[in-house]
């Protein structure tokens, strides 16, 4: 049998998706200026110019390539209506979003004062 009774874990769940929606921050990225393309069935690479900027992952599998991309707001987030976007004419949710890391400088000729 368990410890908690059924409302309580009920409770304790509705307490963390609360939590998880409404106190963590959206990650988002803007969108003029950034490119989209699709590199697996439920993840997008977003770039600008040559420069990847994050990884999309988005909420369900993505039609096959070519891919058309359509968004509804100044920006792309993770939660709220600026997740809402169009993939090939479906409807589809960002649900994460993952900045790569800016490059450290902590090894190559630069970092040891090299030209």
């Amino acid at each position: 049998m368990s410890r908690f009774p059924n409302k309580y874990k009920l409770i304790l769940f509705l307490v963390s998706l609360f939590i998880c929606n409404q106190v963590l921050p959206a990650t988002c990225l803007p969108l003029p200026g950034v490119t989209f393309e699709g590199v697996d069935s439920d993840k997008v690479i977003a770039t600008q110019g040559n420069r990847p900027l994050a990884v999309v992952y988005v909420s369900s599998y993505m039609p096959r390539p070519p891919y058309t991309f359509r968004f509804f707001g100044p920006e792309l987030c993770d939660k709220g209506a600026n997740s809402i976007m169009m993939i090939k004419g479906g409807f589809y949710r960002a649900t994460f979003i993952k900045y790569f890391e800016p490059p450290s400088g902590g090894g190559g000729d630069e970092a040891l004062g090299l030209p």
